[in-house]
């Protein structure tokens, strides 16, 4: 029996299996007109394959309302990959050495050029396949895959900056204090390959909440949101179930051995491990009282956020509200007792420290703690601490001028951050001339015109650095190497460190080279003073294995007996592919040290 004699329903069963891919359907689309119509026509197996070849972004899409075009998704799908191929191997021509793509072209990522208009959706599920799912390390391109990290960030900051501009545009009853934590929340783990998404989110406080409900109901106090709104005994009922529920039954508790760390301000992470800072277990505990029918306010107290509710409505004032220490098992607390959680007399707190506050308020507090953890916490297992912790502060202070544009100072000490690391420059460029960088924004003890002179002053960094750097890319001429040189560009090397009992062996790989060591005298008279050849002896810029990068005398370092994979985040900005023995250097690093290669090659194959 002829396959052409099936009937068309199991046809299409069979072009939807596993093992038939895209480019077979094409295939047989030319083979006669009936399989040409059915599979056009067939929006199921388009679906199908959709799914097989993009799983993650194949659910993104089928949430939405409208049913999609599954043959159009496919064939958008696939020339986005030849787009975002493109894009990056273009990346890598106008950025070396400095490995930071120019707005423009980020922007033309996402937004594509004449000939078709992308899906930002698309180019970001693209740039995730070609970091997270590289299949073997000898097969990747790690140019592509760091052009892509650099673009996924960019990519996701213009997401979430997107749903920042679009939550702040909603009225104030209506501002979530979910939504916008979980927006700092994928800020935050914006390197991450899956973000959480409000929805996953949402369905855990409702199972908390359903499970506050069903022990209610056990104890008989039924929950009507009606009632529970209205009779703070009923309210004080429930409260004391969901206590039960968080505390005692799934052990949510305040992080108090290692408060600072950044997982605690994110609220997936605190669902997850159930440890967290007071901001974050009050929104919890807030969302799944509202869940309840039970309305509570966020307060910003000094030191310890709370929330509050309405216990006592015949009294004035604060003393009609209930305060809720959701840091220590959502103790309840009356206003005269609150100073002494944080160690503070009556008298020293203001009456305003009792208020509630609207949700951008809860949101900066949130971001400014994040500031602060990473100047105090460091998350990495390596020893680049200070330049993380650096690159952490300039993150979340982007964010801060996301959530507050007109806050001066937030502008201010991002763009500072930027010229200082010599990152993210037409940014920061672009926030000091916006229209919302204004000397409105002030305080009683700066002068008039006080801001203004620091933006001008900061301004001038940032344009000038970025100068030095659009130099840079543009005149990178070749090295050429002098005989006495004995290593190469892409060889992985081991150099040892310190004294005889204290000796340190690092693995490494080489990026560059100076004939002569070019540091300061002072760096020259610390570091070469053990050196037989002293200063005159080729120096190597190296990454090592540890993440770190250092300046190395050829008299340290030795040929690496098998090669080996070097975790460093910039061995993409210099290198193609890892063959088992060396790093293969990329078009622009080639261009660079054009005689290189074949002193790699020979030594080798020695």
């Amino acid at each position: 029996m002829d396959i052409i004699s099936f009937p068309n329903e199991v046809l299409c069963q069979i072009l939807a299996y596993n093992n038939i891919e895209i480019s077979d359907l094409h295939h047989l689309m030319l083979t006669c007109h009936r399989f040409h119509n059915l599979i056009r026509n067939s929006n199921e197996i388009w679906r199908q394959k959709f799914m097989i070849r993009w799983p993650r972004l194949h659910n993104e899409l089928r949430n939405t309302e409208n049913e999609m075009p599954w043959p159009e998704m496919v064939a958008l799908r696939l020339k986005v990959v030849k787009y975002v191929e493109k894009a990056l191997e273009n990346f890598s021509a106008v950025s070396y050495p400095i490995g930071q793509p120019p707005i423009k072209l980020m922007d033309k990522l996402i937004l594509g050029d004449s000939s078709f208009v992308l899906s930002a959706q698309f180019v970001e599920d693209e740039l995730r396949e070609l970091i997270y799912h590289h299949t073997h390390m000898l097969n990747e391109n790690l140019t592509s895959r760091f052009y892509a990290n650099q673009a996924l960030g960019y990519v996701r900051r213009c997401r979430i900056q997107t749903m920042w501009q679009n939550f702040k545009a909603k009225p104030e009853s209506e501002k979530s204090l979910l939504e916008g934590a979980m927006l700092i929340s994928q800020w935050g783990q914006i390197d991450q390959e899956h973000l959480t998404s409000l929805s996953e989110v949402e369905t855990i406080l409702e199972s908390i909440a359903q499970r506050v409900r069903q022990l209610a109901d056990m104890k008989r106090d039924a929950i009507d949101a009606k009632t529970a709104t209205d009779d703070p005994r009923t309210v004080r009922k429930i409260l004391n179930c969901l206590n039960q529920v968080l505390y005692d039954e799934m052990g949510f508790q305040g992080n108090k051995e290692d408060y600072y760390a950044h997982d605690n301000s994110y609220i997936d992470k605190v669902l997850q491990t159930r440890r967290g800072i007071p901001i974050t277990l009050c929104i919890i505990y807030h969302e799944v009282a509202k869940r309840l029918g039970i309305q509570c306010e966020p307060v910003s107290f000094p030191q310890h956020f709370l929330l509050r509710w309405r216990e006592h409505p015949h009294r004035e004032a604060a003393d009609s509200y209930t305060f809720i220490d959701a840091f220590n098992n959502g103790a309840s607390h009356q206003p005269r007792s609150c100073p002494a959680l944080i160690g503070q007399p009556r008298p020293n707190i203001h009456r305003e420290a009792y208020s509630a506050v609207p949700a951008e308020q809860v949101f900066q507090r949130m971001v400014n703690n994040l500031i602060q953890c990473s100047r105090v916490h460091d998350d990495r297992p390596d020893s680049r601490r200070d330049d993380q912790r650096l690159r952490n502060q300039l993150h979340f202070s982007r964010l801060a001028c996301v959530i507050s544009p007109g806050q001066t100072p937030s502008v201010v000490a991002y763009a500072e951050l930027c010229a200082f690391l010599g990152v993210q420059l037409e940014e920061a460029i672009q926030l000091l001339l916006s229209d919302e960088f204004s000397d409105e924004w002030t305080r009683v003890d700066f002068e008039p015109g006080h801001w203004e002179r620091v933006r001008q002053i900061t301004y001038t960094k940032c344009a000038r650095k970025l100068s030095e750097q659009q130099s840079q890319t543009k005149n990178t001429a070749a090295c050429h190497r002098p005989s006495s040189m004995r290593y190469a560009v892409g060889l992985v090397m081991r150099y040892s460190v310190g004294e005889e009992l204290l000796r340190h062996t690092y693995t490494c790989v080489i990026v560059s080279w100076d004939a002569k060591c070019q540091a300061s005298d002072e760096w020259i008279s610390r570091m070469t003073r053990n050196l037989i050849r002293g200063r005159d002896q080729p120096f190597y810029y190296v990454l090592t294995e540890d993440g770190n990068a250092g300046y190395v005398a050829e008299d340290h370092l030795e040929l690496h007996p098998g090669g080996a994979i070097i975790n460093h985040a910039d061995v993409g900005l210099h290198f193609e592919y890892f063959d088992g023995r060396r790093y293969i250097p990329n078009a622009a690093k080639r261009a660079e040290y054009p005689e290189d290669e074949v002193v790699a090659l020979s030594l080798i194959e020695q």
